[in-house]
């Protein structure tokens, strides 16, 4: 009940706080602009960061624009958008949590780029979704296997505790055909990163342990969630996807010319 509460309380003020804006930024920057009402990413900006992660998606990834692609955790669209003007003969399938934002991608999105399709999970999430009825640990992607090219999932695993984790990992490698490529990201416990942890200088606060790794909040431990990479390594290894080597750590645990704030992960299906 607490999470319910919670969140239907941040949805609350989001609403008010963002509304009158929302509708003004509509007017001017056109029925493209996401909401901010409904936005449950971090910070930074929207158009840029989907603008780099599709480099990323591209140059560390190796996609192609005739790949079938896999978003997991679409949120807003904001990986989905810049896409819609690199794949040319390809096709993209998106899922998510937030059932607002997802139908905020279907109203919008759907409709210019008919090869995009937007699908609603009702996955239990203490901080996005605490109205689900799927725990993470049984969800099944609504996909049939060897669907994909090409996955990627940004800014999720850093929501999931291990199991949903470890489980997602395997959704992911099932639907990836053979020789399909990932890129995902996460926080990822390196002795590096723990020393920085330790030393009150990383940018996230990893202080609290939860089971298979550590949270920046013990009462919302889905807020922020670290694992360590040796876990990481091995929970790949077992469902049969294999690391790309290096992992391109973040910034979050002051990675000298990090690529982004959270780690980068390719990993190919074997």
């Amino acid at each position: 009940m607490r999470a319910k509460a919670i969140y239907l309380a941040k949805a609350t003020a989001r609403r008010l706080l963002w509304g009158p804006s929302d509708f003004v930024r509509r007017r001017r920057q056109g029925p493209l602009t996401p909401p901010r009402s409904l936005a449950f990413v971090g910070g930074g900006d929207f158009e840029r960061t989907g603008q780099q992660f599709l480099g990323y998606f591209r140059d560390l990834g190796g996609l192609e624009p005739g790949d079938r692609v896999l978003d997991v955790g679409s949120g807003l669209g904001r990986m989905a958008l810049p896409l819609t003007a690199y794949l040319d003969g390809g096709s993209y399938a998106g899922f998510d949590v937030g059932r607002e934002m997802v139908r905020w991608c279907q109203r919008t999105i759907t409709p210019r780029w008919p090869n995009f399709e937007f699908t609603w999970a009702s996955v239990y999430n203490g901080k996005y979704n605490p109205f689900g009825k799927e725990s993470g640990t049984e969800f099944r992607f609504p996909y049939e296997d060897a669907d994909f090219d090409f996955a990627f999932a940004t800014s999720l695993f850093t929501h999931l505790l291990r199991d949903e984790a470890h489980h997602c990992l395997a959704e992911t490698a099932r639907v990836l055909k053979p020789g399909g490529t990932c890129l995902l990201t996460f926080f990822l416990l390196t002795p590096e990163a723990e020393a920085e942890i330790a030393a009150g200088r990383a940018m996230m606060d990893f202080r609290h342990p939860i089971a298979g790794g550590l949270t920046t909040d013990p009462a919302e431990p889905e807020a922020a969630v670290a694992l360590p990479v040796a876990d990481l390594r091995a929970a790949l290894d077992a469902v049969g996807l294999e690391i790309r080597e290096p992992i391109h750590h973040g910034a979050w645990s002051n990675t000298p010319d990090a690529l982004t704030l959270q780690d980068i992960v390719i990993a190919q299906r074997l």
